[in-house]
């Protein structure tokens, strides 16, 4: 079973971002996430950006629709000169169902959320997806001390026959490897794409967060020392994963801060 944990840790890959959302969120089943992947407009700088999501997240708090945000930028990732999917960075709002659908309806609904609309794409051209996320693993404490850090993502496709009973099994069998010796992660996260996610890469991604490179690379040393064998077998009998990319993350806002 070690050597499998090792393995998966190399296709474990959210989103960390939902990770400080606590029971006080009341968000006692899945986590909601609305996810932005986006390029800055031409000759518009992050600076400016990042002024624009500034003035989102005050209106938020005064509107009371307050989420949890973080932007996931890429550090090794799966473009190059023959295949570039054309994004900056991805940024990740987790909150309620509840609050995130009333964030929507006055953002796009009132002048003021209006205006924010405007100045958020005169900046940058960002595409919306929706889904949900289940925390799997989480040592609270180390996430709690970081507001920077390091978050792998690594896309897979249920094989044929395999339930996702199947799948929650082996999930539980791997968190108690990680609870004896987590290799480096701080948390790991299931997220599931809904809506216009009609070119997912996959059924689903897993999300893994690191304190930093390092710890990364712990995990890493896990993989080539065996790993990877457990890695072929979860391809072969779980699910079929395109491999990990990893991503810095810095968080944006969070509600319980």
């Amino acid at each position: 079973m070690g050597r499998i944990l090792l393995s998966f840790m190399a296709l474990v890959a959210i989103i960390s971002s939902t990770s400080n959302l606590k029971a006080d969120d009341h968000l006692d089943g899945p986590i909601n996430l609305q996810v932005n992947v986006c390029k800055l407009n031409e000759g518009r700088s992050i600076a400016q950006y990042n002024k624009a999501q500034n003035a989102y997240i005050k209106w938020s708090k005064k509107n009371d629709v307050e989420v949890y945000v973080a932007r996931h930028t890429p550090v090794f990732s799966h473009d190059d000169f023959m295949n570039d999917r054309g994004f900056d960075f991805i940024e990740i709002l987790g909150g309620s169902h509840k609050v995130s659908g009333k964030a929507w309806d006055k953002w796009l609904g009132t002048k003021e959320g209006q205006k924010l609309a405007a100045d958020w794409q005169e900046n940058a051209t960002c595409y919306v997806k929706w889904g949900h996320s289940y925390p799997v693993y989480l040592n609270e404490e180390e996430i709690e001390s970081s507001s920077d850090r390091y978050v792998s993502w690594n896309w897979c496709s249920i094989n044929d026959g395999i339930s996702y009973d199947d799948l929650q099994g082996q999930h539980d069998l791997m968190v108690d490897e990680l609870k004896k010796d987590s290799n480096g992660i701080m948390g790991w996260f299931v997220m599931a794409p809904q809506t216009g996610a009609a070119h997912a890469p996959g059924d689903f991604v897993h999300l893994a967060v690191f304190k930093n490179i390092e710890n990364f690379m712990e995990y890493k040393e896990s993989f080539a020392n065996g790993g990877w064998r457990g890695y072929r077998e979860y391809n072969k009998n779980y699910a079929s994963c395109i491999g990990e990319e990893l991503y810095s993350e810095k968080i944006l806002n969070n509600p319980n801060n």
